[in-house]
């Protein structure tokens, strides 16, 4: 077993230190005595899409999702589709130190090297004005869309640089992963996104001993933009190095490496194409808020057939700047 906790102790109090993250986000399949504590742009959409498969959730309820999300494969992040009995936090004290604790479950979570993941974080929720990112902070909080690669890169460092000192931006998307899985929860495995395939191969091994078969793990819900070591300059690269450094120490990562000169020109070149679908995905995400705005005040079906074909146009959007990866 992988363990986070300070402590070689029992589950005895498990109940009272478990993360908030763990709590509200932890899958527990009861059936098969497996536990996924999901971890923010780590492949969560990959390996949630997966294990609904296994829950035996009904596809068809993610139509049914009034949570704030712009594409239909993350609405597999909405926990009422799953039902209290597969949520960690529906519990009691008691069932939740038998999941956390006993050697009778298999714990398991994916991490991701942490600078990517912040980069990845903030593409998909900052630049293109994430909806649900939009409702919770303002629209004033967000950069202008940007003009040319110059601007994501200046709009990036100006975020990068103030993450540490700005406890207001607070987020899992890009809080340290650490604290998201631990302390205090023992894992059989804590697999890295780098590596999905043996983390799918490892699950799959321990649900055909209980008799069940994982379906493929996907590669979904992927960064719009490549990532650049040339993304930072010194001040974004102290402020970076200092916010990831114990997901690099607590993982095995390498820290963050200094690269002066900038991303190079193929990198340019690649963002500066993608710049009007990212221009039409940040427009079509503030209109889906719009949307989802009238429908949660009760606005008629008519607002929620137009609040369906504006999620799908997102959707087709987000595919074809994947293809320009």
């Amino acid at each position: 077993m992988v363990s986070l906790a300070a402590t070689t102790d029992a589950a005895q109090g498990l109940a009272d230190g478990v993360p908030d993250h763990i709590r509200l986000t932890g899958i527990a399949l009861d059936d098969v005595r497996l536990l996924y504590v999901p971890v923010p742009k780590a492949a969560t959409t990959s390996v949630l899409s997966a294990l609904a498969v296994v829950a035996g959730l009904d596809p068809e309820s993610r139509l049914r999702s009034r949570k704030l999300e712009a594409t239909r494969s993350t609405t597999v992040h909405d926990g009422s589709l799953w039902g209290p009995e597969h949520r960690l936090g529906s519990r009691d004290d008691d069932e939740l130190e038998w999941v956390l604790g006993s050697d009778d479950w298999f714990r398991f979570t994916v991490v991701r090297e942490p600078v990517r993941r912040v980069w990845s974080a903030w593409v998909s929720k900052v630049l293109v004005r994430d909806p649900r990112f939009l409702a919770s902070f303002g629209e004033d909080w967000f950069p202008p869309v940007p003009g040319s690669a110059a601007d994501v890169v200046e709009s990036f460092r100006l975020f990068i640089s103030g993450l540490p000192s700005r406890w207001d931006w607070s987020d899992s998307h890009w809080s340290a992963q650490v604290d998201l899985i631990g302390p205090g929860v023992e894992y059989d495995l804590v697999g890295r996104l780098e590596q999905l395939d043996d983390v799918a191969t490892e699950v799959a091994n321990y649900l055909r001993s209980q008799g069940m078969v994982l379906p493929p793990v996907g590669n979904e819900n992927q960064s719009f933009l490549p990532y650049s070591p040339g993304l930072f300059d010194r001040e974004a690269h102290d402020a970076c190095a200092r916010w990831t450094a114990r997901d690099c120490e607590a993982f095995d990562y390498e820290p963050l490496a200094y690269l002066d000169g900038g991303p190079d020109h193929d990198w340019c070149t690649r963002v500066d194409e993608a710049l009007p679908m990212i221009r039409a995905i940040t427009e079509r995400n503030v209109r889906f808020l719009d949307f989802w705005r009238l429908q949660e005040a009760g606005a008629d079906e008519t607002v929620s057939v137009k609040l369906r074909a504006a999620g799908r146009a997102a959707a087709a959007i987000a595919s074809s700047l994947q293809r320009l990866r």
